[in-house]
């Protein structure tokens, strides 16, 4: 057998070397972003204009040696564009170029890219507590990740879930849509609601609608308290840290939704059989979760390698905090979703055709 195409195919080590290298340059931008994210430089430029380093520094209150030395590493690597600075000119200004501007700055923009660069140093903050979970088998709490994560959980899925969830995905389910519609009004459960955006947006789309957010996190509800409040729907939305399982929820709901959630969980069929018991006659859940393959697969895609690595930085520790634990990790497939589902009491599980890059939606009906 001639084996020469297969050794010639084999990466070379200047390759694995350069790529490598080249995920680390990746790595410092995305550090860069969250500097520029959080000092609210984008935002500076961007709502006062370009700025000299000077300026910058004044406008942000950081010190001018930091400043120039981040808007050069900016234009070097090419996020923003710089004018003059040679010799004889006047100093070096530096713009945000527009088609820039809404990936750092608008959370409600559908190129939002901020969020990563949250989740990345979140996960960096946690490693020392990362390496003993490894060697002990135990778990890093969602508590250790701190406000950065759960900000940008929320800001990942507040683009879609703001502009297209009640707008175009509940829509797509029409007896659902219906009866969001109806009187009386529907009663919504958002189990593990994070910092709330599912409920603010079936809200805005359903106005006789009443919602009801569950978490176990106290500072994501306190967070979602107050976004329902600025969007203006906190007569109709209330948040609660307390867990769906609670008796007094039984039978009450006509609607559960679940996003990006049931692969945290530690007892994932525990708490889809809670959400059964929560839904009334004719009740169904609409869950929300990654997209990925059917099937594991080496050399795989970027969404699929962009999945593994939360996982193993941040979503396989959380569920491992308790025992027992199906420690399910982000790269839930659909066939687990479905043996969860089934598992805890669903009739039927149906994968419904909605569009979105990195979730796969589910109907799980009693």
């Amino acid at each position: 057998m001639d084996t020469s195409g297969i050794a010639s195919a084999r990466p070379t080590p200047d390759a694995f070397v350069a790529r490598l290298f080249e995920a680390g340059v990746g790595m410092l931008d995305v550090l860069s972003v969250y500097l520029g994210d959080r000092l609210g430089l984008y935002r500076s430029l961007a709502g006062e204009g370009p700025a000299t380093a000077a300026q910058l520094a004044a406008r942000a209150s950081i010190d001018e040696r930091y400043a120039r030395e981040w808007l050069e590493q900016q234009a070097a690597t090419g996020i923003l564009e710089v004018e003059g600075g040679t010799a004889g000119d006047e100093p070096a200004r530096f713009r945000l170029p527009s088609q820039h501007a809404g990936a750092l700055i608008d959370p409600d923009s559908p190129y939002s890219i901020a969020p990563l660069a949250r989740t990345i140093v979140a996960c960096a903050s946690v490693m020392p507590q990362l390496l003993t979970a490894y060697r002990t088998g135990g778990g890093v709490p969602w508590s250790d990740y701190g406000s950065d994560m759960i900000e940008a959980q929320g800001d990942f899925n507040r683009p879609w879930l703001l502009r297209s969830f009640g707008a175009e995905h509940l829509p797509a389910v029409p007896d659902v849509h219906d009866r969001l519609h109806a009187d009386p009004p529907a009663r919504v459960a958002d189990v593990a609601c994070g910092v709330g955006w599912a409920a603010i947006a079936i809200a805005r789309s359903y106005p006789k609608a009443r919602v009801d957010g569950f978490d176990l996190d106290p500072a994501s509800i306190e967070l979602a308290r107050r976004n329902a409040l600025e969007a203006g729907v906190h007569d109709r939305v209330t948040f609660d840290v307390r867990d769906a399982a609670e008796p007094a929820a039984a039978g009450q709901y006509d609607l559960a939704v679940v996003v990006e959630a049931v692969h945290d969980l530690s007892r994932p069929v525990e708490v889809l059989g809670a959400i059964r018991q929560m839904l009334g006659p004719g009740g169904t859940a609409i869950v929300a979760d990654e997209k990925t393959a059917d099937s594991f697969s080496a050399q795989a895609d970027s969404v699929e390698r962009f999945l593994y690595g939360v996982s193993i930085t941040c979503c396989l520790p959380t569920a491992m905090t308790e025992r027992p634990t199906a420690a399910t990790g982000a790269v839930i497939r659909a066939d687990t979703m479905r043996r969860y589902a089934t598992e805890a009491g669903f009739r039927t599980v149906d994968i419904l055709d909605l569009p979105h890059d990195f979730l796969r939606f589910y109907r799980l009906t009693p």
